[in-house]
């Protein structure tokens, strides 16, 4: 963990999901926090895109943002597992 680098909100799409939504300090980091969360991607199959800086005002208004935690705090924030 490098406390020292800016979080940057990360949003993983995958196939079939609605996918994740990650605050880290890395991709590296966010990848590390979603397997500690018990959510191991196969980034070869699953992942279809890795957005950054995500802006939130992007996100499904009507499923993720409602069933999300705070952005703006390191961890899984979609779904809801940093708080």
């Amino acid at each position: 963990m490098n406390s020292g680098a800016p979080l940057t909100r990360y949003c993983f799409r995958v196939r079939d999901s609605l996918g994740y939504g990650v605050t880290a300090y890395s991709v590296e980091d966010a990848t590390h926090l979603l397997k500690d969360a018990g959510l191991e991607l196969d980034f070869d199959s699953d992942v279809i895109e890795i957005l950054h800086d995500v802006d939130i005002r992007s996100l499904d208004q009507q499923h993720v943002v409602v069933n999300m935690g705070p952005p703006g705090f390191r961890g899984v924030w979609y779904p809801r597992l940093n708080v």
